[in-house]
């Protein structure tokens, strides 16, 4: 941190990530102005003694040093275009949190992708922490890194760490980073794919032979990424993920079979169903990333086989939120884009599906040889029009407008289905056209179904 003393930090942004920034930075005894767009937060913290410059403004951004970012600001964001025009430099919370760490024993694990990060990361927590490791989880899937409290003892770091995040990393060097997938999202955000799956690509950038890579190498874009870090002269050891392939160097799938070759043996580590309460071939890669990571750092086969059956499903990813008779109603509010929903529709038979937000760049044909078990739609949001006009000639359809109705809508319809049905809520969308995020889309679908049972129960 030596290189931020005496130094002005100007930091643009009061959400959770600018205040751990703001209090982390205050605690190094660094000099600190914050600026944020909304009027009520900067008063809000110019009452709590923070020094508030508006940043916008040139004579003023020229007075700091260095600019902090939070996570998804805008990159055309006018302060920061003044800052790259005046050549400012720009950080965020990821390299500080590595130049504070990185003398110290600890261990970072880094995990990043398009979908199944959080579930990844919080597979590795579970599994270190059953067999008392000391870890750390924080960063996009909780506390932003920042905010962690500092060990005593050796610690594994598990963080999760967004696009956004990457897009500001020059000094990060993870022990072990981990890729999941890649596929087209955030592209308004970044610009670009290309920029996307370059902001991806920066959590490896920095890796030597002492560190390690993980990466699934099912789908091509997986395998370049593979292939441009194995051709580079300085390099980590890599460690390749399919479902699909048998490979060496490898934890890889063999129909129901979980196999570890690591070592070039292959070594069988348990079936999937004894292995996993977890629902869909997504899961089944997310577990392979857990078990390589944990094999890397010093699990034994029989530790996992003793301890991985007992993480459960996280909140808003195919969360099963009711059961009865003919009737399951599953929670999938984290599928933003239509890869995750292709995902949920292929781990259910009879469907009814809730779906719709503000739609991604992402096209509806995608989905198509996986709709065959939709027997009803019920769309919400900005896209629900676009949901009905595309898929009405393949299944009933319904504009409902919000969560609430499509929730009654959806019931009502499971009434007339005499077998199995399962309510599938999988947007395909992101949620910012009616909801702050996705979590509280998944609460007010919970609450609506909760409605639904109280009145069934009574």
């Amino acid at each position: 941190m030596d290189n931020y003393k005496n130094k002005l930090i100007g930091v643009l942004g009061l959400g959770l990530s600018g205040q751990s920034a703001i209090k982390y930075l205050t605690n190094k005894y660094i000099n600190i102005v914050a600026w944020d767009d909304t009027e009520i937060i900067r008063q809000r913290f110019k009452k709590k003694n923070i020094s508030i410059l508006d940043l916008s403004i040139t004579k003023n951004l020229k007075l700091i040093n260095y600019l902090f970012v939070s996570p998804g600001i805008n990159p055309k964001h006018p302060v920061l275009m003044l800052a790259k025009k005046y050549k400012i430099e720009i950080i965020g919370d990821l390299d500080i949190f590595w130049q504070q760490e990185s003398n110290t024993t600890n261990k970072f694990i880094v995990v990043t992708g398009s979908n199944g990060k959080s579930t990844v990361t919080s597979i590795i927590y579970h599994l270190l922490k059953s067999i008392k490791y000391k870890t750390i989880l924080g960063g996009n899937i909780g506390i932003p890194v920042l905010g962690l409290k500092k060990p005593k003892k050796a610690t594994y770091y598990i963080i999760e760490a967004s696009s956004y995040q990457l897009e500001l990393v020059k000094k990060l060097k993870p022990d072990i980073a981990i890729l999941t997938n890649l596929t087209p999202d955030h592209i308004e955000w970044h610009g670009s794919l290309a920029n996307y799956i370059s902001a991806k690509e920066k959590l490896f950038l920095n890796q030597d032979n002492n560190n390690l890579a993980i990466i699934n190498v099912d789908k091509q874009e997986g395998l370049n990424l593979f292939n441009r870090i194995n051709q580079r002269k300085i390099k980590p050891k890599i460690i390749k993920i399919s479902t699909n392939k048998q490979l060496n160097n490898t934890i890889y799938l063999d129909k129901e079979n979980i196999i570890d070759n690591m070592n070039n043996q292959n070594i069988l580590i348990g079936k999937v169903k004894d292995l996993t309460v977890l629902k869909g071939l997504h899961n089944i890669e997310n577990i392979l990333f857990a078990i390589a990571t944990s094999i890397h750092i010093g699990l034994t086969h029989d530790q996992i086989r003793a301890n991985l059956p007992k993480f459960k499903s996280l909140p808003d990813r195919l969360e099963k939120v009711y059961h009865e008779d003919n009737l399951e109603i599953i929670n999938d509010s984290k599928a933003t884009n239509l890869e995750s929903c292709k995902v949920a529709l292929s781990c259910f038979d009879k469907i009814i599906w809730i779906a719709g937000g503000r739609r991604k760049k992402e096209e509806f044909e995608y989905l198509i040889s996986n709709i065959h078990n939709i027997k009803a739609g019920f769309f919400i949001g900005e896209s629900a029009e676009e949901f009905v006009s595309y898929f009405k000639n393949y299944f009933f359809c319904k504009n409902s407008i919000n969560v609430k109705n499509a929730v009654l809508d959806s019931i009502n319809f499971s009434k007339t289905i005499k077998h199995n049905t399962t309510i599938l809520f999988s947007p395909g969308c992101s949620s910012f056209d009616q909801f702050k995020n996705f979590e509280e889309r998944g609460k007010i679908f919970k609450k609506e179904i909760n409605k639904y049972v109280s009145r069934k129960l009574a």
